[in-house]
């Protein structure tokens, strides 16, 4: 037998296996040797043949043809095996070839030696076309760099390489691949070494066609460049567009100043002829063209505002203010206006509204007072409430909070598909309401802007024909006497019961929330005989009111009604009344004296006068006058005998208008100027009298305008005129300023009535005694502004009592009540002031100083005063050593205040 030859067969057989592709290693199977192993032994022949007996040569035959048996067998199993590697292999290669990505094997030198179908499919071409060529022949010329940079990472490393690059197939059509390859030693590929060179790398290679991706992403970056450019162009033409608005509200501004003093003129000189001797008729055309200037003045000054906050040129000033006091001057201001219409006006806060805020009051003034005034012209009948309440949650750190505003109306009310109209600038809801209303349009507009400026926003929530609510928020830094709002309630209201008889819902839940704050316990009754019926109710349950706060305009009982019922029954005789009545509604106190009356207020009535009212009533017996809240209705005719002319020069539109009723309530007119070039012009036409003079405003402050006023070479009708400044700086260098320009007064924002009061009496009535026009007495800086304003740094009075009872006209309980509240705050606003020494904050140490300065001023004590405004100026300058020089002096001087007031009030016990 050849076994030579069987075995070298299945040698060949095997390695023609492995060279066809197939994976079983024939050679190398350990029960392939032991069977090739049994038939080569078989196969040798014995050494001495010839002396074999016929048995053993019969038995050697046998195992032989055994043995060939048995090797026939296994290359039957062999032809199978082969058989099923063979159609495995042809599934492989099929799914090679049929694969959605193209293969190719690549020699070091980037030689094609083996490409699937899909690959010859993509370059054009057959695989016998492709075996042998250079890859790069297929390469996009221009992608040259690309593919040999690749080429030189798949040498460099073992891992896998991708790239994107541009292919062109055989007949020349460009297409885009993204290939990954992973350079691999011929020794491990299956493929035979001799294709790729001995000891050279191969390299596999897929290639996929990415044509369809890359020329999404090309329309999307011409997508991109066209919106940079729509996006270009935008921003060009937005450009110009605030350009020509700022233009145009610099005209605008421009135009209002140059209108506004010719119709300065036409005003004043209507006033001035109205002064004269005329006729009937002439009086009134006389009226009615001061009124309609005065109109016009309005409108310039809208325009005037708009284009200020369009120009970016309106700035919010921040100062100090107390909100319930400027709530209050609101609801005095549209007083007049609401008691003509009979209209109920209610404005207050929520209790937990904090009230010592720092803003610009003014502009919160003006939004209020837009809005008010808008409720009031659309509303025929029922009410107008002002609410404040808290807009959010307050910080823990309490250094600002978002209170919301809100101002309802029974009135006209708006429909719905209109309101996206309110607050666009010249805009009204419908055009005939123009004609029947009047306005210009631009309130609500400005209005928005404004809430805008203070971090808030504005709105409307309305039904026609039932009302509408208009609310805005704004956000306020918060003082830091923040803490101390509520004063101690004075010791004879506390636990007061007391009732409240309104037909009007929401007065009656103001007063409940007011009496409730002060430590009373307020019930309240709808009309006059359910409020007589509560006072015996009361009387059953032993606990009877002590005193009934009754409203006058009632429907069917009205308040007189409901006292004298009150008062002709024996049972509720004790009762103490107090009557609530309309601005306008003027009471004889005499006659309501007979009827039983203890007091009566006129609505709207501020919170402390109410407290006035309530603990004369509860405290003096019926043989004592009657008492009354001195409100604008009763203080009208101070000024009304002089025929003063009035010259105010105030750029903020607000101010003007709350300077103006002031002046108006106290009998007095005046003529307003937005600025000091016009403040000029207007005292080279009439000789007035007294001037209102702002410091702080645009074109020409009123420093320099003052100066050219007392210049000789000016030719103002009276150059003597004495000029009293308005201003929120307090400081005292502030005061010589003025003063060295010529200012004869000094008065501090706001300014209230009293202030206003005292600063006429000195001025006016001076005049009238003094031929020259200048007081009898020189005036006292601190005695005619606001507390913050300190004139005798040197003073020796620890403690002045007189003072702070001045300053709360005579209310011995509130004057202690503060006390205490400022002996016990006191310490730690110098433990403050310390802290910001040791921090090193010079600018926080001059404000803590102002705080502790204008405490001290409120409570008379001129000493803490004279050595909280060193420190304070020492602060602004700077000077750190400075302040903590006098931190002793200021500890000591504070002791002593404090023996000096609970001394005071030891003896006073």
């Amino acid at each position: 037998m050849n076994t030579d030859g069987r075995s070298k067969q299945a040698d060949s057989a095997a390695n023609s296996a492995q060279a066809e592709g197939n994976t079983y290693d024939f050679v190398n199977d350990a029960s392939w040797q032991a069977l090739r192993a049994r038939a080569e032994k078989c196969a040798q022949p014995p050494d001495d043949f010839a002396s074999l007996s016929p048995e053993a040569i019969q038995q050697a035959l046998h195992e032989l043809q055994v043995r060939q048996l048995e090797l026939e067998m296994q290359n039957e199993e062999l032809r199978r095996t082969q058989a099923e590697l063979e159609a495995v292999q042809e599934r492989y290669f099929d799914l090679y070839d049929l694969a959605p990505v193209g293969y190719c094997t690549l020699s070091e030198k980037g030689v094609i030696l083996e490409a699937n179908l899909t690959a010859a499919t993509l370059l054009g071409a057959s695989r016998s076309a492709l075996v042998k060529k250079l890859l790069s022949r297929f390469i996009r010329k221009e992608d040259q760099d690309i593919y040999y940079a690749y080429r030189k990472r798949l040498v460099e490393s073992s891992a896998l390489q991708v790239c994107e690059l541009r292919m062109v197939k055989k007949d020349g059509a460009t297409f885009w691949v993204y290939l990954e390859a992973v350079a691999q030693d011929p020794s491990t590929a299956p493929m035979p070494a001799a294709q790729a060179g001995d000891g050279a790398l191969v390299f596999r290679l897929v290639m996929s066609d990415i044509t369809a991706r890359k020329r999404a992403e090309q329309e999307l970056l011409e997508l991109n460049r066209e919106l940079e450019n729509a996006t270009a162009r935008a921003n060009e033409m937005a450009v110009q567009a605030e350009i020509a608005n700022v233009a145009k509200s610099e005209f605008l501004a421009n135009m209002s100043h140059e209108i506004r003093t010719p119709m300065n003129g036409v005003i004043s000189m209507a006033g001035l002829l109205l002064d004269t001797e005329l006729s009937e008729d002439q009086h009134r055309y006389a009226e009615i063209v001061k009124s309609s200037g005065e109109s016009l003045l309005g409108l310039i000054n809208d325009i005037l505002d708009f284009s200020k906050i369009e120009a970016k040129k309106l700035d919010l000033e921040i100062v100090d203010f107390d909100l319930q006091h400027l709530l209050e001057d609101c609801a005095s201001s549209l007083a007049l206006r609401t008691h003509e219409k009979g209209l109920e006006l209610i404005c207050a806060a929520d209790p937990g509204v904090p009230t010592r805020l720092s803003g610009d009051p003014g502009r919160l003034r003006q939004i209020l007072t837009n809005l008010a005034g808008n409720a009031v012209k659309f509303t025929s009948e029922g009410e107008v409430a002002v609410r404040v309440a808290m807009a959010d949650e307050q910080p823990q750190d309490r250094r600002d909070v978002l209170l919301r505003f809100s101002v309802c109306d029974t009135g006209i009310g708006i429909p719905e598909d209109k309101t996206n109209l309110l607050f666009s600038p010249f805009s009204q809801v419908v055009a005939s309401r123009i004609r029947k209303f009047g306005g210009t349009g631009l309130g609500l507009a400005i209005s928005r802007q404004l809430a805008e400026m203070m971090d808030g926003e504005i709105g409307v929530n309305s039904v026609e024909g039932q009302g509408s609510e208009f609310w805005f928020t704004a956000r306020f830094g918060l003082r830091t006497d923040a803490e101390r709002e509520q004063t101690t309630p004075p010791t004879g209201l506390s636990g007061v019961r007391v009732l409240i008889v309104d037909d009007n819902a929401t007065n009656r839940e103001i007063l409940a929330t007011h009496l409730s704050s002060w430590g009373m316990r307020p019930e309240e009754a709808s009309d006059g005989p359910s409020g007589i019926q509560a006072l015996h109710r009361a009387l059953d349950e032993r606990d009877p009111f002590r005193i009934a706060l009754i409203d006058m305009q009632m429907p069917d009982m009205d308040g007189e009604s409901v006292g004298r019922a009150v008062k002709a029954d024996a049972e509720l005789a004790e009762t103490r009344l107090a009557l609530l009545t309309s601005l306008g509604s003027r009471c004889d106190t005499k006659h309501l004296q007979e009827i039983g009356f203890s007091a009566y207020a006129v609505k709207p009535i501020r919170q402390e006068e109410l407290k006035e009212v309530l603990s004369w009533a509860l405290t003096n017996d019926a043989s004592q006058p009657i008492a009354a809240s001195h409100t604008a209705a009763e203080a009208t005719a101070r000024f009304a005998d002089r025929r003063a002319r009035i010259l105010l020069v105030e750029d903020n539109i607000t101010n003007q208008q709350v300077a103006l009723n002031i002046l108006k309530k106290l009998g007095l007119t005046a003529d307003a100027v937005a600025n000091g070039r016009e403040a000029v012009e207007a005292l080279k036409s009439l000789p007035y009298d007294l001037v209102f003079m702002d410091v702080q405003m645009p074109e020409m402050d009123g420093l320099e305008a003052t100066r050219r006023i007392r210049a000789a070479q000016c030719a103002v009708r009276n150059p003597k005129v004495p000029i009293i400044a308005m201003t929120a700086h307090a400081m005292r260098g502030d005061e010589e300023e003025c003063r060295q320009a010529g200012m004869d007064d000094y008065v501090s924002k706001p300014v209230t009535p009293q202030i206003m009061t005292e600063v006429l009496d000195r001025w006016l009535f001076a005049q009238k005694d003094d031929p020259t026009g200048m007081p009898t007495e020189e005036p006292s800086g601190s005695e005619s502004s606001a507390s913050e304003f300190c004139n005798a740094p040197d003073a020796a009075e620890v403690f002045d009592r007189t003072v702070i009872l001045e300053r709360l006209m005579g209310d011995e309980e509130l004057a202690d009540s503060i006390l205490q509240g400022f002996l016990a705050d006191m310490p730690m606003q110098i433990e403050a002031l310390r802290g910001y020494l040791e921090a090193g904050d010079a600018a926080e140490a001059e404000r803590q100083a102002h705080q502790i300065k204008g405490a001290s001023a409120n409570v008379g004590s001129e000493t803490l005063l004279a050595l909280a405004f060193q420190m304070e100026k020492a602060g602004k300058a700077g000077d750190l050593e400075g302040i903590k020089s006098r931190m002793h002096d200021l500890v000591a001087t504070f002791e002593q205040l404090k023996q000096a007031v609970n001394g005071y009030s030891s003896c006073a016990s």
